[in-house]
This record gives C-alpha cells, structure tokens and sequence, in this order.
C-alpha cells in the first residue's frame, strides 16, 4: 500500500530545528513513509527550509514540495516523483486564520482553519475532502514545539486531490514555521 491509499494519516515531526522531517503512519501506528528536508544547511538557514520529499516506506519518492521564493503570498509548487509540477499552493490573505488554495489539474481545494488553527477542513467543487487536526504528540513535544498532524482523507478522494492535500498539510507546516520563526525575530530585535 502506498501513503495515498490510507484514509488516515498520522503525521509526527521527528525534528524542528533547521529542518521538517516527519514520521508517516497509518491508523494503526504502522511507518509508511517520511517527510524529509532536502537541500543544504547554509540555504535553510538563511532561507528556510525550501524543498521537501515524501517518500514511501520503501524509500522511493512519492512527491516533493518548493517553497517557491517570493515576495508576495507564500506559493508552494508540488513536483510528481517524474519531475513534473502537478499543482500549486497559494496562502491567502486572512486576518485570523489560514486559508491556503490548492490548485490541481482536476479541482482547486480551499483548505480553512479554525481561529486557534487546530482544526482544518479542504473542501473542492464536490465538497469536503478531508480534514486535519493539528495536535501536540506529547508534553516533551510540546516543549519541543514538534507537531502532530492528523489527516482524514474522505474514502471517496481521488489520489491526485490527496497527493495535494498532503502537500497542503506540509505547506501548512512550514507557513506556521515562518511565521513563528519571523515572530520570534521581531520580539527578539526590539528593545
């Protein structure tokens, strides 16, 4: 089974600093592919992380994400394992909560955030597809500021609607990694 057939995905970071690497498990706990941070050091220091793989258990690539330099709204590009741009992530501007749109040859998906930004729902043309709840794996990961990732695809999604959720999921991620990185920097630069 590849992690696009499961209609459950668990998704846990394995390490925040200078990377997003995730663990992926089915709903049973069982490992069925990793999010993995590519490119060098230098560039995600100075840049953040900028591109990242998901690959199968197996070890063989499934998609990556670009976070796409820019200076207008954080665009993401999702790349298939043959190279080719499948779709685009675009964050919307909203004043209280996320709003990312997922543009895909077959449907543009709206994924929304509640005001905390703990719950998630993507919905397209036929209605909702999945939803996601953002959660702390535990008191050490807390501290830790690791996440979790629960993401319930509707058995009905069609794999190329769920390869771009999943890379909405992970886009996700990294705009909530900026802006806690640019908060930070902004707190710590006043006086």
């Amino acid at each position: 089974m590849t992690i696009l057939s499961h209609d459950l995905l668990v998704i846990d970071q394995v390490t925040s600093f200078l990377g997003n690497d995730f663990a992926i498990r089915d709903a049973q706990g069982q490992p069925i592919g990793e999010i993995q941070t590519e490119g060098g050091m230098m560039t995600r220091m100075l840049m953040g992380n900028r591109q990242l793989a998901i690959v199968e258990a197996d070890g063989s690539l499934l998609m990556r994400i670009d976070d796409v330099p820019n200076f207008g709204r954080d665009t993401f590009d999702l790349v298939g394992s043959d190279g080719q741009r499948f779709g685009e992530i675009v964050k919307q501007f909203t004043l209280f909560r996320k709003h990312l749109t997922v543009k895909l040859a077959s449907d543009t998906l709206e994924l929304e955030g509640s005001f905390w930004e703990r719950e998630f729902s993507i919905a397209g043309m036929h209605g909702e597809v999945a939803r996601v709840s953002r959660q702390w794996p535990g008191v050490g990961a807390m501290f830790l500021g690791k996440e979790r990732y629960v993401l319930g695809f509707a058995p009905s999604a069609p794999v190329d609607l769920r390869a771009g959720i999943l890379g909405a999921v992970v886009a996700l991620d990294l705009i909530r990694q900026k802006e806690s990185r640019s908060s930070s920097a902004s707190f710590g630069g006043s006086d």
